[in-house]
């Protein structure tokens, strides 16, 4: 009894899916393509047409005569010598043989891609995939190669190839937890009970196909609702120690934030508070990082504190930052003063400092050090009337007064 059959990719491989690769039904080569990592690379070097031989009436199994009996992913099931042997009457004595017209060539340079008489023939490599099947259990169920591998007559497919494998979309039509198991180390391989991700081939990650969980650079900001949705799911791959290691706030992944986020977060904090803590807490995480930076509401940072405060030393802003004697003039004021910063990006001032923090000098208001934060011949300027046409109730923030506020003064 002939009995392989199905093992065609490439005259050789096993059904099954991958979570990276799951595309649509095998067999189309116009699809998605299988995963990589779940069928490893092939070297196909042969000349061989599937359809032509389906066509001649040769079963799947005349061929692949152990694949109904195979039980494991790792069983060879490609065609020997042998089997070619029952059509084409091959003789390594004699390379080049000719046959008479009508029946199968026996020449070597038939089959194999690049022969060289006196030269070893290149062989057919096919790795091992990363995958658990049992060829028999479908076979017994009643599954037909064409089911797995596509239609090859009727799709005209020559030499099959790891596109005639099926994709997890197929798989997951009898694979739904009724017809057969849906967990998923049913077909992939299991490490400690969890799908084994990591492979030398690469990392095995869902293409977002079926759940829309694709692993992209934005799935850590994304993934909340794939993971309410069925945590049973995630669960496969991922223990929940590493769920806690980010929800706890004590490790912030490095690709969360932006670059530079830190320059800018105050503004986000400050709007959204309760959104950050989710991730970070307030006594451990912010008050450490402000702490050891020298920007804290408590006296550590502030440019003004006395040298009398015996606080240490440190500051966020460099020396010269800050002066108060209200008579130097703004442009002669360099890089390392706040001054410039404030004219080159007041927004970055604004992510830790509040209006009320600027108010302390720059203001007409009865106790402050009445400093001008305007450039000389701003009064009456055109700019001046310009900004007070337009949102004269800025103005009214630091003047006291409608009077005081008008570009006359």
């Amino acid at each position: 009894m002939h009995r392989r059959f199905v093992a065609i990719a490439g005259l050789g491989l096993l059904a099954g899916g991958g979570l990276a690769s799951a595309g649509l039904l095998g067999g189309d080569s116009s699809r998605a393509p299988v995963s990589d990592v779940i069928f490893p690379a092939q070297d196909l070097p042969l000349r061989f047409d599937h359809a032509q031989h389906l066509a001649l009436k040769v079963d799947c199994d005349f061929c692949h005569e152990d694949a109904d009996e195979s039980r494991s992913s790792v069983d060879d099931l490609i065609p020997t010598e042998e089997s070619c042997t029952n059509c084409h009457d091959i003789d390594r004595a004699v390379p080049d043989k000719a046959v008479p017209a009508g029946k199968a060539p026996a020449r070597c340079d038939s089959c194999h891609v690049g022969y060289v008489a006196g030269k070893a023939v290149a062989r057919v490599r096919i790795p091992v995939p990363n995958l658990k099947f049992d060829h028999q259990a479908h076979v017994s169920r009643g599954v037909a190669c064409t089911t797995c591998h596509g239609n090859l007559a009727a799709e005209k497919i020559g030499l099959a190839t790891r596109d005639q494998l099926p994709k997890m979309r197929l798989c997951l039509t009898c694979h739904d937890g009724r017809k057969a198991s849906s967990r998923c180390t049913t077909c992939h391989i299991a490490d400690q009970g969890m799908v084994q991700t990591r492979f030398p081939e690469g990392r095995l990650v869902p293409s977002g196909s079926l759940r829309g969980d694709s692993h992209d650079l934005t799935f850590a900001t994304s993934h909340r609702e794939v993971a309410e949705n069925d945590p049973d799911y995630c669960g496969s791959c991922h223990r929940k120690s590493e769920c806690v290691e980010c929800h706890n706030g004590v490790i912030k992944p490095m690709e969360f934030h932006a670059g530079d986020y830190v320059s800018q977060h105050a503004v986000d904090a400050r709007r959204n508070q309760p959104d950050c803590s989710t991730c970070h807490r307030l006594q451990t995480f912010c008050v450490g990082c402000h702490s050891r930076s020298g920007v804290t509401d408590d006296g550590r940072g502030s440019e003004f504190r006395p040298p009398s405060s015996g606080l240490p030393g440190r500051r966020f802003h460099p020396d010269g930052w800050v002066d108060t004697n209200g008579g130097a003039v703004l442009r002669s004021r360099g890089p390392m003063h706040h001054a410039f910063q404030a004219q080159r990006n007041i927004r970055q001032c604004a992510s830790c400092h509040r209006e009320e923090f600027c108010k302390r000098c720059h203001t007409a208001e009865p106790g402050s050090l009445r400093i001008n934060p305007h450039p000389a011949g701003w009064a009456g300027s055109r700019r001046c009337r310009a900004l007070a046409a337009r949102a004269g109730r800025v103005c009214l923030r630091c003047h006291t007064d409608v009077f005081e506020a008008t570009c006359d003064r």
